[in-house]
């Protein structure tokens, strides 16, 4: 964390702009971002409990207060969301610099999968910054943002996200199509070239989305279900009087591939390709069968098309159910700092992603899981000191 990135640094350059405060906003910070690496499930858990504030006495120095939970969440509520944003861009750009995606995610290509995910939701709390809808006649609060993450090979890393926001003067909210624009726009504005690929789910099959995809010159493969789009209806018809022009079989599934390109969109210029993938696997109980629908814009092989569009699982199987399961961030931390506590939580986890997959290298060969290296850095915590590594004077 500092030897790499620097993060003790950057963490202690966050501007305060309280007039008297006992309590540094650097050691608030550190010991979020820490109980978040090591999965701790609120702030009650990381600032009041008896054992992890022995651990926290092992990682800063004695004289360092260590604040409550009251104390913590005003601290968190009042630093500027611009400044944790840039810690993450830099770390992003550290990342990259260290080559991490030097031979690509999947088949050379850097790919990364852009979706939406909700946060948490509440029938009463509620912010400015809150989405509403109504489920069965209650009124809901709630908070979604646009994630974009690489998917393929490890590690997973989650390039950035942005909130969605109330529109004012209307009664529908921002949609994910709008903030993953934005969210392309940043990236791109931070980082340039951040991906050859964006794989998305077939919401975001639209003219607008593709074109600005297209505009930072990268290529899209979005996944097609909508049967009643009539781009889809023609694509389908024509596999109907057209035989797989090929087949390939992987990870004992034997697929059949029918690849058609020109298809026209209206709003875009480039002529998209369309490919049908039907998947046979074989069961203990038989054989399942499934068809897949792929509207794209990148010359590739068939197989490197079928392989990105199930990558983009990735972004929900290892993406958000992380996040939620063991970063808990679809816990409530504090209502009024979401989106610093989101950024807090995304730089706690591509960290610990890069530490497991980069300085260990062999992480998945040693079959440990997840759980069990928490365990191991509690303890380890817990036994050692550590405060040479958490400096906050």
């Amino acid at each position: 964390m500092n030897n790499v990135y620097e993060i003790n640094r950057k963490i202690k350059s966050l501007k305060d702009k309280r007039k008297r405060h006992g309590i540094k906003i650097s050691t608030a910070v550190e010991i979020l971002m820490v109980g978040m690496i090591l999965q701790k499930p609120s702030i009650h858990s990381i600032l009041e409990s008896i054992s992890f504030r022995k651990i926290m006495n092992h990682m800063f120095r004695l004289e360092v207060k260590i604040p409550k939970k009251d104390a913590a969440r005003e601290i968190y509520e009042q630093i500027e969301t611009k400044e944790l944003l840039g810690i993450h861009d830099e770390t992003i750009k550290k990342i990259r610099e260290n080559k991490t995606f030097r031979k690509g995610t999947i088949d050379g290509l850097v790919v990364s999968a852009i979706d939406g995910v909700e946060l948490f939701t509440s029938e009463n709390k509620c912010c400015k910054d809150c989405l509403t809808r109504e489920t069965n006649g209650i009124k809901e609060y709630f908070h979604k943002s646009v994630v974009c993450m690489t998917v393929g090979a490890d590690p997973h890393i989650i390039l950035g996200e942005e909130m969605l926001f109330p529109r004012d003067g209307s009664k529908k909210d921002e949609g994910e199509a709008t903030g993953a624009k934005r969210l392309i726009d940043r990236l791109y504005k931070t980082h340039h070239h951040f991906a050859d690929v964006i794989v998305a789910d077939a919401l975001y099959l639209n003219a607008p989305f593709i074109n600005k995809v297209l505009s930072k010159n990268m290529e899209v493969v979005i996944r097609a279900k909508n049967a009643a789009q009539v781009i889809l209806q023609d694509a389908i018809g024509l596999t109907k009087i057209t035989p797989a022009q090929e087949g390939f079989e992987e990870n004992r599934v034997k697929v059949s591939v029918w690849d058609i390109p020109g298809f026209e969109m209206a709003g875009v210029q480039p002529k998209l390709r369309f490919l049908q993938f039907k998947e046979v696997r074989q069961t203990k109980t038989g054989q399942e069968e499934r068809t897949v629908w792929v509207f794209t814009t990148l010359n590739a092989s068939a197989k490197t098309i079928w392989r990105i569009m199930h990558s983009r699982w990735e972004i929900e199987n290892n993406g958000f159910h992380q996040l939620k399961t063991y970063y808990h961030a679809d816990h409530c931390f504090v209502h009024r700092a979401t989106e610093n506590i989101l950024l807090i939580n995304i730089l706690a986890f591509n960290l610990r992603e890069m530490y497991l997959f980069r300085r260990l290298k062999d992480f998945r060969e040693t079959k440990i899981t997840r759980v069990d290296m928490t365990q191991m850095w509690l303890m380890d915590l817990y036994s050692n000191n550590y405060s040479e590594y958490f400096d906050t004077g």
